[in-house]
């Protein structure tokens, strides 16, 4: 092929992505009234080959580039059709190859990356082992062949991940710092972050975060929708909302429409916007308006029998596999009724030592409670020792498992031990944000990252259960 005909054959390719690309930036233009003229180049239908002219193109999509902001590239994809798959491969040729690597650029390449790796290689929701090599295949078409590199920052990332992994609610994961510890060490990367080997590893991270926040975001609307049926069943029609920016008596019927449009913003990838946060405040509305009943309910019981208690059904709940609760042997103590902080924890270290899974999220039993436990949180059990931020994890674990018990009893209106499980729980409450602020003296992420998770953990049980106390 001689170099007329090859030059002719890159001239007709970089027309063809240019047209198919004015379209989304025309759209950009109009959407957010940016100041830049529409292409008269682009908008006239004979391709030219006068380098002038694709001068005048190319410059054209810089000059658009300069005032768009990742965001506004987000809500175009999602409110318009554009071919998801190949305009984002399009969008990330126009992208990676440029010069002028700043913040807006790495932010771009953050989300254009991950939505192209989400739509060609799709996962199960909770489909966590996303391999390197998975990643580097499905980003080809966009990156090349790349060859494999080490680099140190990946278990950093990963470690933040893994931690992702084990919050239990989306308010957990926004209040953690979590996303912005990661967003951070991306962009400690500096020109580093634009190699495509690291590119490759940064979307796998991103991608599990994107994962996470699918699964928690999943998880509030279960519960949200699990409440608003109790609700109803109550009698209640309307739940003061105003925490969560809506109406001081906003109907249950609204609350579950909101309840399929809070589903759209998961498109964001992992980076949340305001309306996540809003679905966690109203989690927690509604789960403190369900607790508030049955306490109401459990005393209303007990007074009216005297002392003579009729339990009360708690509301359903769907529980994991629960893990077999050891055979109590002659002069053991319990286990309905754990007497002691140091009883609880031997039966969890000897439920979770039973178990084949010793590093993975597990469910142990507590009396007539289940408590799940987090990956770091079986691990500080399973690896033991005198380590005092594993002490702490599992100290903080065996508190919150007592005031989940104790708070449980009283909804079933038995007798339990509040005050003294309160009083545990905001003691191990105060050991673990001591060994959290040790772990960041000394440089222990890791650490530092488990603990205050546990802690969020901890603190969200104590939240609850301080409103059983009246």
């Amino acid at each position: 092929m001689s170099t007329a005909t090859v030059s002719l054959v890159e001239i007709a390719a970089e027309w063809r992505t240019a047209r198919r690309l004015y379209p989304f930036y025309s759209a950009l233009i109009r959407e957010f009234q940016l100041d830049v003229p529409h292409s008269k180049d682009l908008e006239n239908p004979v391709d030219r080959p006068e380098h002038e002219v694709l001068g005048r193109v190319q410059q054209w999509f810089t000059n658009v580039d300069r005032q768009v902001q990742v965001a506004q590239i987000r809500q175009m994809l999602q409110s318009r059709h554009f071919g998801e798959e190949a305009m984002l491969r399009a969008l990330l040729l126009r992208h990676l190859p440029q010069d002028h690597k700043d913040e807006n650029l790495r932010e771009k390449l953050d989300y254009l990356l991950v939505q192209y790796f989400a739509a060609v290689a799709p996962h199960h929701p909770h489909e966590k082992n996303v391999t390197s090599a998975e990643v580097q295949e499905a980003l080809q078409p966009v990156l090349g062949h790349v060859q494999f590199q080490q680099f140190p920052w990946t278990k950093e990332l990963d470690k933040v991940a893994d931690a992702v992994d084990g919050c239990a609610t989306l308010a957990e994961l926004l209040d953690s710092g979590l996303v912005e510890l990661g967003r951070n060490a991306k962009s400690g990367l500096g020109e580093s972050y634009f190699q495509p080997a690291a590119l490759i590893e940064v979307t796998r991270f991103n991608f599990r975060l994107r994962l996470g926040f699918f699964r928690l975001m999943h998880s509030d609307l279960h519960s949200i929708r699990n409440a608003l049926q109790e609700l109803e069943a109550m009698g209640v029609v309307t739940v003061d909302c105003r925490e969560a920016g809506l109406g001081t008596e906003e109907p249950l019927a609204t609350l579950r429409t909101l309840c399929h449009q809070w589903k759209k913003p998961f498109r964001e990838a992992y980076k949340a916007g305001q309306s996540f946060r809003q679905l966690g405040i109203v989690r927690n509305i509604l789960s403190k308006k369900v607790m508030a009943h049955w306490a109401k309910k459990a005393k209303a019981a007990s007074d009216s029998a005297q002392g003579i208690v009729a339990p009360v059904p708690p509301p359903p709940v769907t529980l994991e596999p629960v893990l077999p609760l050891p055979a109590a042997k002659n002069g053991d103590v319990d286990h309905a009724h754990f007497g002691n902080l140091e009883q609880l924890l031997e039966s969890i270290s000897e439920q979770l030592f039973g178990s084949k899974h010793k590093t993975t999220v597990s469910t142990v039993s507590v009396g007539e409670s289940k408590q799940v436990l987090a990956s770091w949180e079986v691990n500080a059990f399973v690896r033991g020792g005198d380590d005092a931020a594993c002490v702490a994890i599992q100290r903080g674990v065996g508190a919150r498992a007592l005031l989940f018990e104790s708070a449980e009893k009283v909804k079933r209106g038995q007798a339990n031990k509040l005050i003294e499980a309160l009083e545990c729980a905001h003691v191990q409450a105060a050991v673990i944000q001591e060994q959290v602020a040790k772990a960041k003296d000394r440089g222990d992420i890791d650490s530092a990252v488990s603990l205050a998770a546990t802690s969020k953990r901890l603190l969200a049980v104590i939240d609850e259960t301080e409103k059983l106390k009246a």
